[in-house]
C-alpha cells in the first residue's frame, strides 16, 4: 500500500491487522512476542505502559541539551576539514550518546557498535537477501553479550533502571524487559541515526530551509516536517487477522500487508505541495516514526536528537555543503545516506 488513508487505516486497526503475526495464524519465536513491536493488546498495553510511563520520567530536555552540546563541538572540530562524513563522525556519535544517556548506559565504542548495529538493519532484509541473516545473527549476539553487562551493573539513573524497577508491579517480566530495551537501544539508534542523516542532507539541499529554522517557534514543526520529506523507516508490515477489502482488493486472514510509509508521506492527497519542504506544515500527520499503539517508542528521542543537530548546524561557522555525493547502500527497510560527505568550508577557503 503507498496511499496514505490505506497506510493509515492498517496501522491503526490493531484488531483487524496484527503486529503478533500468530493472531493471523502464522508461527513466530516464543520470544518474538515480548517485544512490543510485535505484540497486540491486551498483551501490548501493560509493557507499553511501564515504557511509555518511563520515558515521561526522563529528562527529555537535558538530553536534548547535551546532545546540542555534543553536535557544537563536532562541528567546532570540524570547521575546517575539507570533508567529514556526517553519518558517521556526527550522527552516530550523538545519537549513541543520547540513548544511551536516556537508558543510564555507559556507551559502547561508536564505530564497533555502529558496525554491529548496520549488520541487524541489514538483517531485516534477509528475505531478499538471504546472506545477511548469518551476519545479522552474530552481531545479535554480541548485543546481547554487552547488554548482559547493563544488567548485572551497578544501577544509574535512566529509562534501563526504572523499567526493571517497575516491571513486577506492571506484570512484566525480566524477559520482556530485556526484548524491549534491545528493540528501544538499537530501533532509538538505527531510526535516529537516519533520521539525522537525512535532515541533514534536506536541509544542505536547502540552504534557505536551514536559514529559516532560526524564526522562533519554526524548530518542532521543522523537525516533523524533515521527518515527513525523508523518513528513514520506508515501510512496516502487518498480518490481515479476518478476511477483509482494502480499495477493492480482498485481504485474506493470514495475508501481509506492508504499508509504505515513505510513499504515504508523499500523498497529495494528505499532503499539498507534498515534495516541497514546508517548514511550517501542519497539520503534519506523518507515518516517518508509524502510528497508532506501535508507533516507534524512540519518536521522542530521534525528534530531540534532530533538533539538537540542527541548532547545532545553525551555531556553525558556516553553512554545511556536500563535499562529495552521498552513497547508500540498499536496503528495503531504512533509506538514509551511509556516507555523506560534508564540509563547512567554502570555495574561496578551498582555493
Amino acid at each position: 500500500m503507498t496511499r496514505y488513508f490505506d497506510c493509515h487505516r492498517v496501522l491503526s486497526d490493531v484488531d483487524g491487522f496484527a503486529s503478533d503475526w500468530r493472531r493471523a495464524g502464522h508461527e513466530a519465536p516464543p520470544t518474538a512476542a515480548l517485544s512490543m513491536q510485535e505484540l497486540d493488546p491486551p498483551e501490548h498495553t501493560p509493557v507499553r505502559r511501564l515504557f511509555t510511563t518511563a520515558f515521561r520520567d526522563q529528562d527529555l530536555d537535558a538530553i536534548g541539551d547535551l546532545a546540542a552540546r555534543d553536535a557544537r563541538a563536532v562541528f567546532e572540530r570540524l570547521a575546517d576539514a575539507t570533508s567529514f562524513d556526517f553519518t558517521a563522525e556526527v550522527a552516530r556519535p550523538v545519537a549513541l550518546n543520547a540513548v544511551c544517556r536516556l537508558l543510564g548506559v555507559q556507551p559502547p565504542p561508536v564505530a564497533a557498535f555502529a558496525e554491529l548495529s548496520d549488520a541487524l538493519v541489514r538483517g531485516m532484509d534477509a528475505g531478499l537477501l538471504p546472506e545477511v541473516l548469518e551476519p545479522a545473527m552474530a552481531a545479535r549476539a554480541r548485543i546481547n553479550e554487552l547488554m548482559a553487562e547493563w544488567f548485572t551493573a551497578t544501577r544509574t539513573p535512566g529509562l534501563l533502571a526504572q523499567v526493571l524497577g517497575g516491571a513486577d508491579a506492571a506484570g512484566v517480566t525480566e524477559d520482556a524487559v530485556w526484548n524491549n530495551i534491545r528493540v528501544l537501544f538499537l530501533a532509538g539508534f538505527s531510526t535516529t541515526v537516519g533520521a539525522a542523516a537525512n535532515a541533514a542532507l534536506a536541509l544542505i539541499e536547502h540552504p534557505d530551509a536551514l536559514e529559516r529554522l532560526r524564526e522562533p517557534g519554526l524548530l518542532q514543526s521543522g523537525v516533523d516536517e524533515l521527518l515527513r520529506y525523508d523518513g528513514p523507516v520506508q515501510g512496516t508490515t502487518r498480518a490481515c487477522v479476518e478476511t477483509t477489502e482494502i480499495d477493492g482488493v480482498t485481504v485474506r486472514r493470514g495475508d501481509l500487508v506492508l504499508a509504505l510509509s515513505g510513499a504515504a508521506n508523499r500523498d497529495p492527497e494528505q499532503f499539498a505541495a507534498p515534495n516541497d519542504l514546508l517548514l511550517d506544515r501542519r497539520p503534519n500527520r506523518h507515518l516517518s516514526l508509524g502510528w497508532g499503539p506501535h508507533a516507534c517508542s524512540g519518536a521522542i528521542l530521534a525528534r530531540t536528537v534532530i533538533a539538537a543537530l540542527v541548532q547545532g548546524l545553525l551555531a556553525a561557522p558556516a553553512p554545511p555543503r556536500l563535499a562529495g555525493p552521498p552513497t547508500r547502500v540498499p536496503r528495503a527497510t531504512l533509506r538514509y545516506p551511509d556516507l555523506l560527505p560534508v564540509t563547512f568550508r567554502t570555495d574561496d577557503t578551498d582555493s
